[in-house]
């Protein structure tokens, strides 16, 4: 742990040059999106009907070359009454030759003050920040998401179903904003659905499988006036065994630290985007049976259960320059690192380091090309994602 606390130190010291608003990156996109949707005029914006699309080429030399991701993510947002809002999000993706059709969050919220909302529903988990604001395909710098932030939750959850409340407080020129939750939580992979992934965690359940709930959140400082620099941690701890069984008291605890910098330097003629995250999981003492190994159940095993993910991404877009092909082009590199435990069927280190570069058709619009490196094996991708 120490090592990745040291790492994101030497990001945060290499990030900052100066303050100021991390959102004001894409501040000219969202005022130009509220303007066109009329978001700001309480009546003509009950309803709110956006979301993006885009689809993902994936080529790896003498192995692989298909369309990857194709999908339809429209977002419904309505606000009955100046106090109550609803935002619901589904995602239609074409996998094979199978339409799958899956609700990504859709809850409730209630404006208590100007400093604290009420969420009740299913709800994007804000644990680190790239699930909660990074992932869709036109935010995300890069066409896949980073070493064991994948949606199958490797190391992080991806949604909840439960209660919440976030908000923000100003302190003098700082800013804090919070957000915590009960929710079903994560439950325990036995490996009898999935052999071979004993001891993971399964995420995003509409049903809990015991009588305890998870209790979760993530915290944000933002020290500068124009919050350029915004630092923040995260946990989630929860009972994760089945009731009844012998891995009813087995518990999880994770833990995030994220980093996100946003500048436009006109020493550099342009702005970079400065982002980092570390995620950690470790779930309690268990034995577990080797069901890939031995399909009668009947070789138990057991291992320390810890496991890390983290990822550093800088990206630079000259976005000074007087050239406007000059000034939509976008310059990535992400590096990634996943650690799982020794004794696990998926034990070992893996590191990734991917390159892009991104054309910005306009704020709504990107093509993306990229180039990946992971364990010896080159891929390829390709991407177009777009805002509606």
């Amino acid at each position: 742990m120490k090592k990745q606390l040291i790492f994101l130190g030497l990001i945060i010291l290499s990030g900052i040059s100066g303050p100021a608003l991390a959102q004001e990156y894409n501040k000219p996109a969202l005022d130009s999106l509220a303007a066109s949707r009329q978001v700001s005029n309480f009546k003509a914006a009950k309803f709110l009907l956006t979301g993006y699309t885009q689809t993902t080429l994936m080529y790896v030399p003498d192995k692989d070359f298909t369309i990857s991701a194709l999908n339809f993510v429209p977002i419904f947002l309505w606000r009955p009454t100046e106090k109550i809002f609803f935002e619901g999000e589904l995602e239609v993706a074409l996998e094979k030759r199978e339409t799958m059709i899956g609700l990504e969050y859709a809850n409730i919220n209630y404006i208590v003050n100007r400093y604290m909302i009420f969420r009740v529903g299913k709800f994007l988990t804000p644990f680190g920040a790239f699930q909660d604001r990074l992932h869709p395909a036109w935010i995300n710098r890069m066409p896949t998401r980073p070493l064991g932030f994948e949606e199958d939750g490797t190391t992080m959850p991806t949604t909840e179903t439960g209660v919440a409340i976030n908000g923000g407080i100003p302190i003098g020129p700082s800013k804090i904003n919070y957000s915590l939750y009960a929710s079903n939580g994560p439950q325990l992979n036995t490996g009898e659905v999935t052999p071979g992934k004993e001891g993971t965690l399964l995420y995003a359940n509409a049903e809990d499988n015991n009588i305890n709930k998870a209790l979760g959140g993530r915290v944000g400082y933002l020290p500068f006036s124009n919050s350029s620099l915004e630092i923040g941690g995260s946990f989630q701890t929860s009972k994760v065994g089945m009731k009844g069984t012998q891995y009813e008291n087995v518990r999880a605890t994770l833990l995030a630290l994220d980093l996100t910098y946003v500048k436009q330097l006109p020493f550099l003629k342009g702005a970079i985007q400065v982002l980092s995250q570390w995620n950690s999981v470790e779930v309690g003492n268990a034995s577990y049976t080797d069901w890939k190994g031995d399909p009668t159940g009947n070789t138990p095993y057991t291992y320390n259960n810890k496991r890390s993910a983290m990822y550093s991404q800088i990206a630079y877009r000259p976005t000074l320059s007087k050239k406007r092909i000059i000034k939509n082009l976008e310059l990535v590199y992400r590096y990634g690192r996943l650690e799982q435990p020794e004794g696990s069927k998926q034990s070992g280190q893996i590191k990734q380091s991917m390159y892009g570069l991104n054309y910005w058709i306009n704020f709504r619009s990107v093509m993306k090309l990229a180039v990946q490196s992971q364990e010896g094996e080159t891929a390829y991708f390709a991407q177009w994602a777009l805002l509606f």
